[in-house]
């Protein structure tokens, strides 16, 4: 990547910086997406607009790259299919050249695309440069040479493919999206935009990320801040500014979303929590699902973490009993509907010397399951029992018993 560092771009870029974080909040619930190659939208920025068969130069790689058809077009970038190259080295496969005036999108697509080149999981990049058209006062275009992945983007796949995939095929192909973003976290940075549009699907039905325009790298003790995101994909507590910082948690959210976009039938472009009941996967997955999207605290707290979950075999049996012979001192919680009336069933616990909690966390030693509640989330998984596996995850051991269990030792029939 070779970028010319003057007065001038140097004033621009801090200018540009300055702007993104000083943002008001109701301008930053919006994305700007370089690679999205979607329909052309109609008010796209004129100076975006190539003529077909211009010639655009790389002064570094010495390639001539002659526009052909637009694929996409916005306010902020835009994206041609290119109809030819001449000079430098060969470049395999078709191309698309991506153009925009935003600097620092620009700078971050050049960045993430070379430190993630040899990555199989992305859309891969050949080449960043700065083009200016010919003429009298012209400014320099901002260009990305990519791979053109010509199944197009998942919201446009699954419009014309809604059949719902495999879950082995969806599981194996987040893992594939899941091995790129382990680097990403790894080094401090999350991406902010894993939405249906800024994953790609090539003609073997393999997803590729693309668009990191908006990805943000943590500096020291510094979160990367939620300034910009997709509102119809993003966590609630983002959505609703609860949450300021954008965390890798939060990725994890739109990876949940996307595994669960593909195992159900296209109609709906954005699952919720009540519609992964209804998924044709097994609970397991149901499970995995409902911890990605589900409160932030109780997610997997970044991408090795779902790696790892996803990885791992599928357990063919639920978790066994533990023989528990008293309840004194014990904290427990209790999930799904018992015999009993709640409240006589707390009160007994603490005659005998329990500690009732509402929820599972680290400090909880027993877990009282009684019958499946029509509240209950993946299945046979109702919320206590996700974070039971979390806590599980962790290495913290909590006992597991019967409601018949549970009334011996509260000595009731």
């Amino acid at each position: 990547m070779r970028i010319s560092i003057t007065r001038e771009n140097l004033t621009r870029t801090r200018n540009i910086l300055a702007t993104l974080r000083n943002m008001p909040a109701s301008r930053t619930a919006t994305t700007r997406s370089l690679t999205r190659a979607a329909a052309p939208r109609t008010r796209s920025n004129p100076e975006l607009q190539l003529p077909s068969g211009c010639v655009v130069f790389s002064d570094f790689s010495r390639r001539h790259y002659k526009v052909g058809e637009i694929l996409g077009a916005g306010g902020f970038g835009a994206v041609y299919q290119i109809a030819g190259i001449s000079g430098g080295t060969r470049l395999a496969g078709k191309c698309v050249l991506k153009i925009t005036r935003e600097l620092a999108a620009w700078h971050r697509e050049a960045y993430l695309g070379e430190i993630l080149r040899a990555t199989p999981g992305v859309v891969h990049l050949h080449e960043s440069f700065a083009w200016v058209p010919s003429g009298d006062g012209q400014r320099p275009l901002y260009c990305l040479v990519s791979e053109h992945v010509e199944g197009g983007d998942l919201t446009r796949y699954l419009q014309k493919n809604p059949a719902p995939w495999t879950e082995s095929k969806a599981r194996r192909e987040i893992i594939r999206l899941l091995e790129s973003l382990c680097l990403m976290h790894g080094a401090g940075l999350v991406h902010r935009d894993i939405t249906p549009n800024n994953v790609f699907v090539t003609l073997d039905r393999e997803l590729r990320l693309g668009d990191f325009g908006i990805a943000e790298q943590r500096l020291g003790k510094r979160a990367a801040q939620a300034m910009a995101f997709a509102p119809m994909f993003a966590p609630t507590s983002i959505r609703t500014r609860k949450a300021r910082a954008w965390l890798p948690a939060d990725d994890v959210y739109h990876l949940g979303k996307l595994f669960a976009l593909l195992l159900q039938d296209g109609e709906r472009l954005n699952p919720t929590a009540a519609s992964v009941k209804n998924l044709g996967c097994t609970p397991w997955a149901k499970s995995v699902i409902q911890r990605c999207i589900g409160e932030r605290r109780r997610r997997f707290a970044s991408a090795a973490e779902l790696l790892a979950a996803l990885a791992k075999p599928v357990a063919a049996k639920p978790a066994r009993s533990a023989t528990v012979r008293s309840l004194n001192g014990k904290r427990v919680v209790i999930t799904g509907r018992l015999s009993m009336l709640r409240k006589d069933a707390v009160r007994l616990l603490k005659k005998v010397g329990g500690i009732a909690q509402n929820e599972v966390s680290q400090t909880t030693d027993i877990l009282v399951v009684g019958a499946q509640s029509p509240n209950w989330k993946a299945e046979k998984k109702g919320q206590k029992l996700l974070d039971l596996d979390h806590e599980q995850e962790k290495g913290h051991r909590i006992a597991i018993i019967s409601e018949a269990r549970f009334r011996k030792l509260l000595g009731t029939r």
